[in-house]
């Protein structure tokens, strides 16, 4: 039979001998027979480091000290350590990496290069701070000092091996991103990787926070509760750009329009896409000659018309009123006359231009005429030199154009 006893001592625990009793019970399951015994166990705690051993006086932990007396004493022996592990590191640095370096160069990628080149500098800092923490050993130091190197040497490895993770991040995985998506048609992943940069930097930089309060012995889950509240706070907060944001993703993806298209407002504006951002979409008024930004949830939740979809032909609608009584077939005929007399208004089967009585107003007979144009920039120029031709062919052919009139009759009060 084996019996495991294990127990956990706080890290302010030095070196200390414990004797502890344990007293056994057994019974047989075949019978009513009750064996009861005792022992004493021996326990020995040791710091981390293992037993302090001042008289330890190696190199490396393995070669004597070569130097005469008195240069043979520990504090002498511990400084050849740092410089031996100080050349070590040089060694690395400036013979190794160069010698890894020109076999990488010779590759089609160079994210090798990269990433050699990311690890050169964390490398040397950590075979040094290893070599002088290792170092310590020889020193005749107390528990409460032993602690406080180990667990600086533990906060200097995370943070270290944080710093690479964050380099490799952006300098490696996002330099890659950015080069696909730089091939790519669609636009989302040229704004998404952006923001996955920035987001995922500081989710690593957070996560090496918390390592380094895990390691110190601090209960982080207080911790993360608060930032969990904390989160739900700032998300109450700009719960405004998280839908612009979101609603900038759907831009992309849905792709209602692109940059350089041409868009009809709900609020009337005709512009022209500029950028479309993660916040908002920079637009140019075409009439105005200004730079409108307007929100994306704004663009998502109202009617936009893209001018440049399916195509850039356009039509152009003019409205024409004529009195009641007007021959309507000489009207029709005059105006498709100024149509087709149009060198820019398209004659094409199925766009062709087309008259059409539309409605009946009090006094008028409200005609519209459609016309087809090769690009919808031109389309309100072309209806403005059609509506100057129409008039000129009514006066001609004594068409009366309609106007609104009211008939006002005063009447005298009888006395």
């Amino acid at each position: 039979m084996f019996i495991n006893l294990t127990f956990t001592a706080a890290p302010s625990v030095g070196s200390l001998n414990v004797t502890q009793g344990v007293f056994f019970v057994y019974t047989d399951l075949n019978d009513t027979l009750t064996v009861a015994d005792g022992a004493v166990i021996h326990t020995e705690t040791i710091p981390l480091w293992g037993v302090i051993s001042p008289g330890k006086n190696k190199l490396l932990g393995t070669f004597d000290n070569p130097l005469p007396a008195p240069l043979d004493n520990n504090y002498v022996t511990f400084a050849l350590n740092i410089g031996i592990w100080t050349l070590i590191g040089l060694f690395f640095a400036f013979v190794i990496n160069p010698f890894v370096h020109m076999f990488t160069k010779r590759t089609k990628t160079d994210l090798d290069d990269r990433i050699l080149k990311i690890l050169r500098k964390p490398v040397f800092a950590l075979i040094v701070f290893f070599g002088v923490v290792t170092s310590f050993s020889i020193l005749p130091l107390n528990e409460r000092d032993v602690r406080l190197i180990s667990e600086a040497y533990g906060i200097v490895i995370i943070a270290i091996v944080t710093l690479v993770a964050y380099k490799v991040y952006r300098e490696v995985l996002i330099y890659v991103g950015k080069r696909i998506a730089s091939r790519t048609k669609t636009e989302v992943d040229d704004v998404l990787i952006p923001v996955i940069d920035k987001l995922g930097g500081v989710v690593i930089l957070v996560f090496g926070a918390i390592a380094i309060i895990s390691f110190l012995g601090y209960n982080i889950t207080f911790l993360l509760a608060g930032v969990g509240v904390f989160g739900l706070v700032i998300a109450f907060a700009a719960q405004d750009a998280l839908s612009n944001f979101f609603s900038g993703v759907a831009l992309l993806l849905d792709r209602p329009f692109m940059e350089g298209d041409y868009i009809l407002l709900a609020s009337g504006e005709t512009c022209r896409v500029e950028k479309i951002g993660v916040r908002s979409c920079k637009l140019y008024d075409i009439f105005q000659n200004t730079n409108i930004v307007v929100p994306n949830n704004k663009l998502v939740n109202d009617k936009v018309t893209n001018l440049s979809e399916p195509d850039e032909r356009g039509v152009s609608e003019i409205s024409i009123s004529v009195v009641i009584g007007t021959d309507i077939q000489k009207v029709e005929r005059i105006l498709l006359d100024a149509a087709n007399a149009h060198k820019e208004v398209l004659k094409e089967v199925g766009r062709e231009p087309t008259v059409r009585l539309s409605s009946f107003g009090e006094s008028s007979l409200d005609f519209k005429l459609f016309v087809w144009v090769d690009n919808f920039i031109i389309k309100w120029r072309v209806a403005h030199e059609l509506r100057k031709d129409i008039y000129k062919r009514f006066s001609e052919g004594g068409v009366e154009i309609a106007i609104p009139q009211r008939a006002v009759v005063i009447r005298e009060r009888p006395a």
